[in-house]
């Protein structure tokens, strides 16, 4: 890929240094921090907050010169009746706090697509995005499987929203799996699995389904099945 003028140029995704993400992590577990604490003692719905993909394991990838980003999840632990049963509502209100808590590190007001929240850091003065973090909201189902709050926008092409909870198969045990692959030596298969999806999806613009969270696990079962189910 590549070959093209500065404009419309098409990159590479590439890792980035771990001493330039440090910053950045710390200004998002902040906001998030805030987030978890507003939601719990305004809402009464519990939380928690985790780094995953890429900038949990020390991937973290831009494309070219462009920003790169950070992902977080924000699981709902426990949460009053009214809120599982109405999940615009329930999003409305995490965008709420967060764009509140957001503001305090100098994000912009998040935005909001089918499968997260985007808070973004611009350059001072420029429109240009320094930084920005992404945060889907999940929550687990019966069997153990995280499920992501999807907003599927005029799903039914007449001006109607749908927000639905979707499933992530294989994803209660991808940590074990990652360990398993970690004992055998074979993390820096991971490593180039996930930078060979991002490029892979990068050439699919369309396809808007694959966020880093989903790559990285997509990344450990790809290598984990290679090692022990060939």
């Amino acid at each position: 890929m590549g070959g093209m003028g500065e404009k419309g140029k098409s990159h590479m995704y590439e890792l980035v240094d771990e001493a330039v993400c440090k910053r950045y992590r710390l200004d998002c577990s902040s906001t998030l921090k805030t987030v978890c604490s507003m939601l719990k003692e305004k809402e009464e719905i519990s939380t928690q907050f985790t780094l995953v993909g890429s900038g949990a394991r020390n991937m973290v990838t831009k494309n070219g010169n462009g920003p790169f980003d950070l992902d977080y999840n924000l699981e709902i632990i426990k949460a009053p009746d009214q809120y599982w049963e109405d999940l615009r509502f329930l999003k409305d209100t995490i965008r709420r706090f967060l764009d509140r808590a957001a503001g305090l590190q100098c994000f912009s007001n998040s935005s909001d697509s089918t499968s997260c929240l985007t808070a973004m850091l611009h350059f001072k003065d420029e429109p240009r995005v320094e930084f920005s973090f992404d945060v889907a909201i999940l929550a687990r189902n019966r069997n153990g499987n995280l499920c992501r709050l999807i907003h599927n926008k005029n799903a039914w092409g007449y001006g109607q929203d749908q927000y639905v909870w979707n499933e992530i198969p294989n994803s209660c045990d991808v940590a074990k799996k990652a360990k398993r692959i970690k004992e055998e030596g074979r993390w820096i298969d991971v490593r180039c699995q996930y930078v060979n999806l991002k490029n892979l999806y990068l050439s699919r613009p369309w396809d808007k389904e694959h966020p880093s969270f989903i790559l990285y696990i997509e990344a450990v079962n790809n290598v984990y099945n290679q090692l022990f189910y060939q």
